[in-house]
């Protein structure tokens, strides 16, 4: 069997698996679809708007991360001529504001998957093109389905649920208008830690509420963040370390059979360093490895170098054995057969771990 051949396929399966996920949440998002204005039936079409202007704790291992969000609800009222005469072009905020919203019908919302209710920076109110134009800024702390079998491979999903209720869909309706990740001209960081944005979704749900019965719904914006992990920090800190105690292990068995002469350091020390290299590794990656209750991808990878690295020193063992008990003749009929089943055995266990972690994985 050709070396080269067996892990050239391992690379390639590796990286379709990347490729894959990519695919898949690009299908997801085209499938979306979005009323217009008019096709809407209610009496407060709520034009909504956020802005992201950080993201930052994101915890796989909690399901958790935090945001700093702007949001602006507009939507069209009678009322906007007694706000001019009141205020003229002001923007109104602070008690001010808070008199005027008693007087006048607004959206309220709150942030369904919040862990603790959010926490409000400030709140203003104008008109602007006739229309109200409410805006706040807050920070919440969101609880996620934070599963990601391809860690650090593929998307996480990212997700804000702002739900109303000041009335049911036929009061008020979310429509919505777009979503941005920071200011045009802001000069930070906006997703923190290794993470990148690769798309965003920002849509409306219906959806009911034990209030009226149970019967009625409630107008939900749904704001989806997808991200993910950097490649380059992948590569240099799991990747490359595995696939280099594996390709190791793996010369060691290829390049250096058993014999007369003292090897053995070698064939059965040098696999044993390397049996021990791979929990050392996931123990130094501790805090950067997310903690899960599935297998992800990164589980999976650490699994298999183990498996070829403890069947690789097995081979060592036996072969040793073989030539203090049988003689060198018997020991070449060993050799033969361990060139071909060590990379044999390297790719079966990484094809059934790879079926394992992937078959279920349902894009976001």
């Amino acid at each position: 069997m050709n070396f080269k051949f067996f892990f050239i396929i391992l690379i390639t399966l590796l990286f379709s698996g990347i490729n894959t996920s990519f695919s898949k949440d690009a299908s997801h998002a085209k499938s979306q679809t979005k009323l217009e204005k008019s096709e809407i039936k209610t009496e407060h079409l709520v034009e909504t708007k956020i802005l992201y202007d950080e993201i930052y704790g994101i915890d796989i291992s909690e399901g958790h991360y935090k945001v700093s969000v702007e949001i602006l609800m507009i939507w069209e009222d009678k009322k906007t001529s007694d706000f001019l005469a009141n205020f003229g072009d002001e923007i109104i905020h602070g008690p001010k504001l808070n008199k005027y919203l008693e007087k006048i019908w607004y959206p309220e919302f709150f942030v369904s998957n919040a862990e603790n209710p959010r926490t409000t920076h400030y709140k203003t109110l104008d008109v602007y093109k006739g229309k109200f134009e409410l805006f706040e800024r807050f920070e919440a702390d969101l609880s996620i389905d934070a599963e990601m079998p391809r860690y650090p491979f593929g998307n996480l999903d990212l997700f804000l649920d702002i739900a109303s209720f000041s009335g049911n869909k036929s009061k008020m309706v979310f429509y919505p208008s777009s979503i941005e990740i920071g200011h045009h001209d802001a000069h930070h960081k906006i997703v923190k830690g290794n993470w990148k944005v690769t798309k965003t979704l920002l849509e409306e749900q219906g959806r009911t509420s034990l209030n009226h019965g149970g019967k009625e719904k409630f107008s939900y914006l749904i704001s989806h963040v997808n991200v993910e992990h950097g490649f380059i920090d992948s590569v240099q800190k799991i990747l490359f370390p595995i696939f280099a105690i594996v390709f190791l292990s793996l010369l060691l068995n290829h390049f250096y059979p058993s014999g007369n002469y003292d090897i053995f350091n070698w064939r059965i020390g040098g696999q044993l360093t390397l049996f021990l290299t791979v929990p050392a590794l996931k123990f130094s990656l501790g805090g950067s490895l997310p903690s899960t209750h599935y297998l992800n991808f990164t589980d999976g990878l650490f699994i298999w170098a183990t498996f070829v690295v403890t069947f690789n020193l097995m081979i060592g063992i036996i072969s040793h054995y073989k030539i203090a008990e049988e003689g060198g003749n018997t020991n070449r009929g060993l050799e033969k057969i361990a060139r071909t089943a060590s990379p044999l055995f390297a790719f079966g266990a990484f094809a059934v771990l790879y079926l394992y972690i992937f078959k279920d994985v349902v894009p976001h």
